[in-house]
């Protein structure tokens, strides 16, 4: 009976097979999109596409505030922090890239590992001249922004990581059974009905237009020839994940972290091999990480963001006032793990935190 529902879903759903190759530099982001060329410690000539509020022209708020750097996860780009960068752009520089082997960025033919990215990062961040950031993190891109923070403390003012990876362990069985799934030509069978229940069933838990298009453009893309190369990315940056684990230095930490989950996140943890409850998983990162604070949004799943941008964002802008713009600790308003009683009580000690932090 599930699967007869979920075949007549599938039959009302609009289809995008028909529609025209999609190139990665005509996928819709939230702002202009900038481009340069860098060299990392072991690639030359990796092209990165980029949002820079600054260079839009954007008058933030606060224009002396540490920028935010917004790094997506897996398979993903800028665009799913829609959500994020023209609302917090109002508050402060925000920046996001797209990683290479994604979204409008280069395809090199590169390790795509978490210690890679971070290269990656350095060698943008350097060019930009930005020596210190927040950097804000989904899933993949949290485990990035660990590892950059574990290679330059100094760097980092700030940690946000949104339903990240690298809170799990994996046994080497486990791992080899997930590499070998993810070869490098898996992306590329993946059907439009596949594509329709991840995004649907699994990714997001709140279907809108942001959904849809993303879904369409991933379709699209599917049959651009530089296809073949985010395929590749896509093994390899699974592998880099299971390989070069932060799980046992996390307590190295040092900047001040906020970790936000969705209470219903359908893919951490990880549904095959790890199984319990989300919330189990995100208190071993709190736990870990000297001093973070933990946001579970009810309602949301994995790409929390996405799913409650009010509560995400709210959630990050009372970091931001209490520990990050104000360089002081501050308790959450209800505790360090803060769940259903988010709503009105989290609102108001946001909108306290906020004007604490603008009239200092």
């Amino acid at each position: 009976m599930i699967a007869a529902l979920l075949s007549s879903l599938m039959a009302c759903a609009p289809r995008y097979n028909h529609l025209p190759a999609l190139s990665p530099a005509d996928i819709t982001a939230p702002l202009p999109t900038q481009s340069m060329v860098v060299d990392t410690a072991s690639l030359a000539g990796v092209r990165i596409a980029y949002i820079d509020s600054r260079q839009a022209g954007i008058q933030p708020r606060d224009p002396d505030a540490t920028p935010l750097v917004f790094v997506h996860g897996l398979s993903s780009s800028m665009g799913f922090w829609e959500y994020q960068l023209n609302h917090l752009a109002a508050e402060r520089r925000v920046l996001a890239l797209d990683l290479p082997g994604y979204g409008a960025s280069s395809r090199p033919d590169a390790p795509y590992t978490p210690p890679w990215y971070s290269e990656v990062l350095t060698a943008w961040l350097d060019q930009l001249g930005l020596d210190r950031v927040v950097i804000v993190g989904h899933s993949m891109g949290g485990q990035v922004a660990l590892t950059f923070a574990l290679r330059h403390e100094d760097r980092v003012a700030g940690l946000v990581l949104a339903a990240p990876a690298g809170f799990e362990r994996f046994s080497t069985g486990e791992a080899a059974w997930m590499k070998n799934y993810w070869h490098e030509e898996r992306a590329l069978e993946a059907r439009e009905d596949e594509l329709r229940a991840t995004f649907t069933q699994v990714v997001f838990n709140h279907h809108d237009e942001g959904v849809e298009r993303l879904l369409r453009e991933r379709v699209q893309l599917g049959r651009d020839p530089s296809f073949r190369g985010t395929s590749v990315a896509v093994s390899r940056s699974i592998a880099g994940m299971l390989d070069y684990p932060v799980i046992d230095r996390l307590g190295e930490i040092r900047a001040p972290t906020l970790i936000v989950f969705g209470k219903d996140d359908r893919m951490i943890p990880n549904p095959v091999f790890t199984g319990g409850r989300t919330e189990t998983i995100a208190k071993i990162g709190r736990d870990a990480i000297d001093g973070a604070q933990l946001v579970m949004l009810p309602g949301a799943g994995h790409m929390v963001q996405h799913d409650d941008p009010e509560g995400f964002n709210q959630a990050l802008l009372w970091f931001l006032a209490g520990q990050v713009h104000t360089a002081r600790q501050r308790p959450a308003p209800t505790g360090s793990t803060l769940s259903d009683t988010f709503g009105d009580a989290v609102s108001a000690a946001v909108s306290a935190a906020v004007r604490d932090g603008a009239s200092q």
